[in-house]
């Protein structure tokens, strides 16, 4: 297994610095596996953490792919941790409780929502106040609007807490609630094994009638998928007309997600959209601030300024930047200075892949939830058509590639390409446009390496 485990780790190198690749994911070790569950383990709470919040569903993915029967991740601390050093200084000191909570939780079934992502560890800015509202409005059953909130933001900005904050609230005060919380990509899943297996019955009771409280994730998607599109039309007119709660999560707005089908579009055209945009310098601070207390260290302000001005990207990146720092400061016995957070900022930043014409391919393919070998096809329907003149602009901006060569990449002639890019400059140049924004939200995927 040594080496499929290799391999399966240099997978995981796409999308990831050096340093977080060397940091996170180099370290992490094969144990075995137990029946349907994948065991593997972690240097210490940090580590797990960090593993389980970002890679855990492409982890899970490429294993899948050398053992089909997998359908969890279990994590374990492979080595003891560093022996308390008094002198450090980092406030690391002894066992954290907070880090080994998902040991203790494994098994139970409030497993399914993150311990961190509660309402308390939320840090509330005007770039996400009324979206916190909503989700707090949604948790404690209020009803001042229909049940229903559609969360939409880029990716790491804050939808996955807000909705697993709403968990955690309804496991604690109303425990006699059914919550049912599922990605998009697990519902699909169930769905189709419910669909070989003939026990579909079971599948709409358990998402109908033996359920409260929805929590859907990665509404995105079910793009193209129409039976499932179906399933879940039906699922939420269930579900609203008998006063549940719903909540939705998606980096489009539903009027945006292609090959959507017009009933459920329609369906989702009522529900409240809260919008989360991207933090500000002061909202930085605060995130850094809370999550250095969450990890009970001392964070001098002097960094917890440094990350929030050098790190604007999302909120993930951020904290992770903050935890190398944390991570550094422990395992090497020195104290947290803005020299310190400059090394870890540099090699999690400063060396993230340089941008290719296929890099910008993947993250508009997943921007738009089209083929590559479409947008190289002849196909012209406006999807596709915008997705491939969208592809060709971002080429042009990031990097030094030729018009012929660009026009290579897609299948295209030059004239093609000098065609797209005018179209898209007027475009960019519009007021309003939607376009614009679709191009903003893809370049803020590409100039962070989040592609997929």
């Amino acid at each position: 297994m040594s080496l499929e485990w290799q391999q399966l780790k240099t997978a995981l190198r796409d999308g990831l610095s050096r340093g977080q690749y060397d940091l996170w994911v180099a370290t992490l070790e094969f144990q075995r596996v137990e029946h349907d569950e994948l065991v593997v383990g972690c240097k210490n709470g940090l580590h797990t953490n960090w593993v389980k919040n970002e890679l855990e569903e492409r982890l899970l993915r490429l294993a899948q792919k050398q053992l089909p029967r997998l359908k969890s991740i279990k994590y374990e601390i492979s080595a003891p941790p560093v022996a308390p050093n008094s002198d450090s200084g980092s406030g690391l000191s002894g066992p954290n409780p907070r880090q080994i909570a998902i040991q203790d939780v494994i098994g139970s079934p409030k497993a399914k929502f993150n311990p961190r992502f509660t309402f308390e560890q939320f840090v509330v800015g005007p770039c996400n106040q009324f979206a916190y509202a909503a989700s707090m409005a949604v948790a404690a059953s209020q009803h001042h609007y229909n049940q229903s909130v559609y969360l939409l933001a880029d990716p790491g900005l804050g939808k996955s807490h807000l909705a697993h904050a709403v968990g955690n609230r309804l496991w604690t005060q109303q425990p006699d609630a059914k919550v049912r919380y599922v990605t998009a990509e697990q519902f699909t899943n169930e769905m189709i094994s419910c669909l070989k297996g003939d026990r579909m019955e079971s599948f709409k009771r358990k998402y109908r009638e033996d359920c409260d409280v929805l929590l859907l994730e990665k509404l995105e998607f079910l793009s193209g998928k129409n039976k499932i599109q179906s399933e879940l039309m039906f699922t939420l007119d269930e579900l609203l007309d008998r006063g549940k709660r719903v909540i939705c999560t998606g980096n489009a707005s539903p009027k945006d997600i292609p090959r959507l089908n017009n009933d459920l579009r329609s369906r989702l055209s009522g529900v409240l959209v809260a919008p989360i945009d991207r933090p500000d310098f002061g909202t930085r601070v605060a995130i850094i601030s809370r999550k250095a207390g969450y990890e009970q260290v001392k964070l001098p302000m002097d960094v917890a300024e440094f990350l929030a001005q050098e790190v604007a990207g999302d909120i993930r990146q951020l904290e992770s930047c903050l935890i190398g720092t944390i991570a550094k400061s422990n395992i090497m016995h020195i104290p947290i200075t803005i020299g310190l957070a400059q090394e870890v900022v540099r090699s999690m930043l400063d060396y993230l892949p340089k941008l290719s014409a296929e890099h910008i391919l993947q993250a508009v393919c997943a921007g738009f939830q089209v083929s590559i070998e479409d947008l190289r096809s002849p196909a012209r329907t406006k999807q596709i058509a915008l997705a491939r003149h969208l592809g060709m602009y971002l080429c042009r901006q990031y990097t030094s590639e030729s018009l012929s060569n660009i026009g290579k990449t897609f299948s295209r002639s030059h004239s093609s390409v000098a065609y797209a890019l005018k179209k898209m400059k007027n475009e960019v140049a519009a007021k309003n446009s939607n376009i614009k924004r679709q191009l903003e939200h893809i370049s803020q995927r590409l100039e962070t390496r989040c592609l997929f």
